[in-house]
């Protein structure tokens, strides 16, 4: 029986690998490590079921989402987004990209466990079978020995949080950053990435508390069991909305305008802790009880190997195309965008330059001998016209 853990391997933001490691706590060993970003292409040595974890954010790709034959899935807090992009509705492509193939392996494998509320509404739209799990990273264990520390963690705070924190406190302020350059540990193997999350996360466990704008910093923060306040910002309500109810949280306005007390920190709700025992059990009992599957049910590898290689090439004329047009699009709404900003920039100087020469004619006609000449008229007119 093999197992595989799922990753982002070129990600540039730590909380994917985090996930990864939530997962990765479960399993006995990794006998695979299958890209996020390129599931359906994921193919076993041998002909056998892989058992997998499938938490994770999907996808950046979404031109080319599918999921691999030979992955048996533990569909458990998984995240599905709408593709509308700004700039018109030629990009915007809304659920679509969730394709037939794809709405049949999840409806396979259901119900599906979604990591939010967002993404539970896109499933009930597609009539997937699903349920409410949380993230998997609220099951993190916390690491034994480690002694509370006095600093507090500022977690990808702008500047101007940075200096509110800093007006209301003297505590050592660790400023870190989860987001990292894209593909900067594309080359690590997952012991050295894994490493990498642990030092982190213990970083977090010793703090006296966390001030986070991340959702995969905040949510392991209550399973370490360290004070956390996640600011909260209306543009990501998608994803971080739904667990406004299980952190601390604030507006980042209202934190800005706060006086909120960080030596005494609130303590965090407990919400969590039944979707953490029930993420522990469930995935727990998939490692150790793994579902018996049917190998006869599964493609020939050699056969497999060869559709991947002429989808590739079908999807690699598309995504061609189709980024030829979105060049075209923005290019075209750039003239266009661009024209217009001429046009109001010459409709405002003529504007201008037109009330310049009627403030000079008025001026001129007031110097001049008819205007004065009229003016006993303009009296008598104006005395009338207060009589009428």
């Amino acid at each position: 029986m093999k197992f595989g853990l799922l990753y982002f391997k070129d990600t540039d933001n730590i909380g994917d690998d985090i996930q990864s490691y939530a997962a990765y706590k479960f399993l006995p060993r990794i006998d695979y490590m299958i890209d996020r970003e390129n599931i359906i292409s994921f193919i076993p040595d041998k002909k056998e079921y892989v058992y997998t974890i499938m938490n994770a954010w999907y996808v950046h790709d979404r031109l080319n989402l599918g999921f691999s034959p030979y992955i048996y899935p533990k569909l458990v807090s998984m995240h599905f987004n709408r593709y509308d992009i700004e700039g018109g509705s030629l990009t915007n492509i809304g659920i679509d990209y969730i394709n037939e193939y794809v709405r049949e392996y999840l409806k396979k494998y259901s119900p599906v466990g979604v990591r939010d509320y967002h993404t539970q509404k896109i499933f009930d739209e597609l009539n997937i079978d699903n349920y409410f799990s949380g993230c998997l990273t609220l099951t993190l264990p916390k690491f034994q020995g480690l002694k509370k520390e006095d600093y507090i963690c500022a977690v990808n705070l702008s500047d101007e949080e940075l200096e509110k924190l800093k007006s209301i406190t003297k505590r050592e302020i660790k400023i870190i950053n989860q987001d990292i350059p894209m593909g900067s540990l594309s080359d690590k193997t997952w012991e050295e990435r894994a490493k990498n999350v642990e030092e982190l996360l213990k970083i977090y466990q010793k703090a006296h508390m966390v001030i986070t704008t991340k959702l995969h910093c905040a949510l392991p923060c209550l399973a370490l069991e360290t004070p956390v306040l996640l600011l909260y910002d209306k543009k990501n309500q998608d994803r971080i909305g739904t667990f406004r109810e299980f952190v601390n949280y604030m507006d980042r306005e209202e934190f800005m305008a706060s006086t909120i007390n960080v030596e005494k920190p609130s303590k965090n709700p407990d919400k969590y802790l039944k979707y953490r025992k029930k993420l522990i059990k469930d995935c727990s009992d998939f490692v150790k009880n793994p579902p018996n599957a049917n190998i006869n049910d599964l493609p020939d590898i050699k056969t497999y190997k060869e559709t991947i290689r002429i989808n590739k090439i079908y999807n690699d004329v598309i995504i061609t195309h189709y980024n030829k047009l979105i060049d075209k699009y923005k290019h075209d709404f750039n003239d266009w965008y661009g024209r217009n900003m001429e046009l109001e920039a010459e409709v405002k100087t003529r504007d201008r330059k037109l009330k310049e020469e009627v403030k000079l004619t008025a001026l001129q006609y007031e110097n001049s001998k008819s205007w004065k000449i009229t003016k006993p008229l303009r009296k008598i007119t104006s005395i009338i016209n207060k009589k009428k």
